[in-house]
C-alpha cells in the first residue's frame, strides 16, 4: 500500500486551492507550509490531483465494504 506524506499532502492542498481560484488562501498556505522548499515538481503533479486521490480513496472504501457484507 502506497502512503502520502504531509509534504505531499500539503502540496495536493496547495495546488487544489490555486486551481479552484482561492488564491489568498493558496499562497497562506503555501507561506505556512513552506511549499517553496519542498522538492515535488509540479510539472508531474497533473491537474486535479487532489480530487482524483480522493476518489479513488472513497471508491476503495466502498469496495472494501461490498467485498466483506
Amino acid at each position: 500500500m502506497t502512503s502520502i506524506t504531509s509534504v505531499e499532502l500539503n502540496y495536493l492542498v496547495f495546488r487544489y486551492l490555486q486551481e479552484s481560484g482561492f488564491t489568498h488562501s493558496a499562497f497562506v498556505l503555501g507561506y505556512e507550509a513552506g511549499i517553496n522548499k519542498c522538492t515535488i515538481d509540479g510539472n508531474m503533479v497533473p491537474p486535479g490531483a487532489l480530487i482524483t486521490s480522493v476518489q479513488k480513496g472513497l471508491q476503495y472504501l466502498e469496495m472494501e465494504a461490498n467485498l466483506s457484507n
